[in-house]
C-alpha cells in the first residue's frame, strides 16, 4: 500500500476533519452562496465598475468583501490539494475562479482593475513608466533621426509629396526636445514612439499628413535600428578607451626593454623576463580585444530600417538611402532576420566579456604589485586613499575599483546572454525595452573600468632595483643552467634537468646559492662524472642579463625582440586609431548630411 501523502492542509487542519471533508464544507457553502450572495454581488459590482472602473478595497460592500473571502478560501485550498487529486477541488476550481477573476486583488492596496482600461495601473506602474524613461535617457534622439530619414527617402521615392515632407519636417524641427525628455508618462500614449507621433501630428496641425511618416515601416524595425544606433556609439567609445589603455602599456614597454623583473608560473617565481615583455603582454592582450570589438562594430553597423513588420513592405521604399542618412554601411540583408537577430548585441557582449575577463585580470596583478609584500608598483598619489584611522595606509583603491566594476560589467553581460538565449526567433519583448539599458550599462562600465585601469597606471612608478634582485633569487635562473648543460655536455635534457634539480636541492640546504662545487657534486652523483663547465662560464649562465638576452626567438623577452614586437603594436595602434577616426567621421558626414536635408 502507498504511503499517504501529507498536504499542508493536511497538517494545519484538525484530525477531526478530513481534506475532502474540508473541502466539501467551503464548497457546500460556496454554492449557498451564488443565490444570496455572490450573484447579487456580481450584479451590483458590475453596476459599480461601469461608473467607477477603478474600486478599492474601502468601496466594497460587505457583499462583495464576503464573495471576495469565500473565492480566495475556495481557490487556496483547491491549490492545497492540487488540480486533479479531489473531484472536489475541480469542480471548487470553476466555481470560484470566475468569481475571483471578477474582483481581482491588485497587490497595491486592494486596487481591483477588472474594467480599467489600457494601460491598468499596474501594468503602467510596473513597465510602462520605466521603459518610457528609458528611452527618454537613451533613444529619443535617435527617434528623431530616424523619423528624419524615414521621411525624406520617402518624399525622394514620390511616396509622399514635397509639401507633405516640408510640413512634417518643419513639425519635427518644431519639438521641444528637451521638455520631451524630461515629460512624466502619464499613460496617455504607450510609449515614447506614440508620445513623439501625437506631438508631430500637433505640430503638423493635420494627423493625416503626420500619419504619413508611418508608410513603410514599423516599431520592430524603428526599436532594432535606435538599438543599434545607440550601441554603435557605445562600441565606438569601448574601442577608444581600449586604444587608450594599450597606449599606457606601450609607452610604459618603451621605457623598460631592459628593466628585469621576475615573471611568475602557479604564483611561485619561474624564469627573468622583463618589464616590457610582461606589459607587451597586456598590449597584445589588449589589442586582440581590439579587433573583436572592431568586428562587432562592422556586423552591427547594419540598417534593419525597412524590414517593416517582418516582411518588408510592398511600397517602393529605398533601404539603402535610409542606411546611408543614419550613417550605416549598409542595409541588413534578411528582414526577418533583422527583426529576430539579437546577434547585433550579443557579440558585441561576448567581446566585452572576453575584454573584462582580461582587465580583471590585469587589475589582479597590479593589485597584487601594490602589496608590501611585493613592493613592486606605486600609483600616483590622486590614486590612492587613505585610512580614517590608519595614519600609514595608502590604499591602492583605483585599481579595486577597476576590479570591482569589471566584476559588475561581466555580470551585466553575462545576465543578458541568459536572458535571450531560449528566447523566440521573431520580435519578443524579452530582449527589448527592459533587456536594453543593461547592455548600455555593461558597456558604460566596461569603458569605466578600461579607462580608469589606464589613468591610474599612466604615471605608476615600478621598483626597479627591487624587480632586478627577484629576477636572479630563488634560483630563478636554472632552467638556463639545464639547457646549457645540454648543449655543452651533449646529455639529453632529463639528464639535465635531474643534475640541476639535485643541484638546487643540495643549495638550498646550504646558503641558497648555486656553487661550482655543489654543481659538479650533483652531476657526479646523477650521471657518474663531473661536467666540463668552467666557474666564469657558471656564472654567466646564471645572469638574469643573460637568460632574457638568449631568449631572442619571435615572441622572446630579449630586448631586440621586444622592440620589434613594440614596433608591431604601435603599428597597430597607428591603424586602429585610424579606423576610429574614420568611423566617427564617416557618422559625422551622414549626420551632417541629414541636417542638410531636414533643417529648415
Amino acid at each position: 500500500m502507498k504511503p499517504q501523502r501529507l498536504s499542508f492542509l493536511s497538517r494545519i487542519t484538525p484530525c477531526s476533519i478530513s481534506r475532502t471533508k474540508l473541502t466539501r464544507r467551503i464548497l457546500m457553502a460556496g454554492c449557498r452562496s451564488v443565490t444570496t450572495i455572490i450573484l447579487p454581488a456580481l450584479i451590483e459590482a458590475d453596476t459599480l465598475r461601469s461608473q467607477k472602473p477603478t474600486m478599492r478595497a474601502s468601496q466594497l460592500t460587505k457583499a462583495q468583501c464576503c464573495t471576495r473571502r469565500l473565492a480566495r478560501a475556495i481557490i487556496f485550498t483547491h491549490l492545497i490539494h492540487g488540480f486533479g487529486n479531489y473531484p472536489m477541488a475541480c469542480l471548487a476550481r470553476i466555481v470560484c475562479l470566475p468569481i475571483y477573476l471578477a474582483f481581482p486583488p491588485h497587490l497595491n492596496n486592494g486596487i481591483y482593475l477588472m474594467n480599467e482600461k489600457f494601460p491598468a495601473q499596474g501594468y503602467k506602474d510596473n513597465v510602462l513608466s520605466d521603459c518610457f524613461a528609458d528611452a527618454q535617457r537613451y533613444f529619443l534622439d535617435h527617434y528623431l533621426d530616424v523619423d528624419r530619414a524615414h521621411v525624406v527617402m520617402l518624399a525622394e521615392q514620390k511616396i509622399i509629396t514635397a509639401d507633405e515632407l516640408e510640413i512634417i519636417l518643419r513639425a519635427i524641427e518644431g519639438l521641444n526636445v528637451e521638455e520631451m525628455r524630461n515629460a512624466e508618462y502619464d499613460g496617455s500614449v504607450e510609449d515614447l514612439f506614440y508620445y513623439i507621433q501625437r506631438e508631430i501630428a500637433a505640430g503638423c496641425g493635420d494627423a493625416d499628413i503626420a500619419g504619413k511618416l508611418h508608410t513603410a515601416r514599423s516599431r520592430n524595425d524603428i526599436d532594432v535600428t535606435i538599438y543599434r544606433l545607440y550601441l554603435r556609439k557605445q562600441t565606438l567609445d569601448l574601442i577608444e578607451a581600449c586604444t587608450a589603455l594599450r597606449k599606457v602599456f606601450l609607452d610604459l614597454a618603451a621605457r623598460h626593454h631592459n628593466s628585469l623583473m621576475p615573471a611568475y608560473t602557479h604564483t611561485q617565481p619561474a624564469q627573468p623576463t622583463t618589464l616590457a615583455h610582461f606589459l607587451l603582454a597586456m598590449a597584445e592582450n589588449t589589442s586582440r580585444d581590439i579587433q573583436r570589438l572592431q568586428r562587432a562594430f562592422k556586423n552591427m553597423n547594419r540598417c534593419p530600417l525597412g524590414a517593416c513588420a517582418i516582411t518588408t513592405t510592398g511600397f517602393p521604399i529605398n533601404r539603402y538611402r535610409v542606411a546611408e542618412l543614419l550613417g550605416f554601411d549598409e542595409p541588413t540583408r534578411n528582414s526577418y532576420g533583422s527583426i529576430a537577430s539579437v546577434d547585433y548585441f550579443t557579440e558585441l557582449l561576448g567581446s566585452t566579456s572576453t575584454l573584462l575577463i582580461n582587465v580583471g585580470k590585469f587589475a589582479q596583478e597590479f593589485l597584487l604589485m601594490s602589496m608590501v609584500e611585493f613592493n613592486v608598483i606605486r600609483l600616483p598619489d590622486g590614486y590612492v586613499q587613505a585610512s580614517s584611522i590608519m595614519p600609514q595606509k595608502r590604499n591602492p583603491v583605483a585599481i579595486e575599483h577597476v576590479r570591482a566594476i569589471a566584476s559588475k560589467a561581466l555580470g551585466q553581460t553575462l545576465g543578458v546572454l541568459t536572458s535571450v538565449h531560449n528566447t523566440p526567433f521573431g520580435d519578443i519583448n524579452d530582449v527589448e525595452d527592459d533587456l536594453q539599458p543593461l547592455n548600455y550599462s555593461a558597456v558604460r562600465d566596461s569603458i569605466r573600468a578600461v579607462s580608469l585601469l589606464g589613468h591610474a597606471l599612466g604615471a605608476a612608478e615600478f621598483n626597479l632595483e627591487l624587480l632586478r634582485q627577484r629576477s636572479e633569487a630563488n634560483f630563478i635562473t636554472v632552467t638556463e643552467l639545464a639547457d646549457t648543460i645540454v648543449r655543452k655536455e651533449n646529455l639529453p635534457f632529463s639528464k639535465a634537468h635531474a643534475i640541476v634539480a639535485d643541484c638546487v636541492k643540495r643549495s638550498s640546504k646550504a646558503d641558497g646559492n648555486v656553487t661550482f662545487d655543489i654543481l659538479q657534486q650533483a652531476a657526479k652523483e646523477t650521471i657518474g662524472r663531473t661536467l666540463n663547465l668552467t666557474e666564469d662560464e657558471l656564472a654567466e649562465t646564471l645572469s638574469a642579463e643573460n637568460f632574457v638576452e638568449i631568449r631572442s626567438i619571435y615572441g622572446g623577452p630579449a630586448p631586440e625582440e621586444t622592440k620589434k614586437a613594440l614596433d608591431e603594436q604601435r603599428n597597430l595602434e597607428t591603424n586602429d586609431n585610424t579606423w576610429l577616426i574614420d568611423r566617427r567621421s564617416k557618422l559625422k558626414d551622414a549626420r551632417n548630411q541629414l541636417n542638410k536635408l531636414t533643417l529648415r
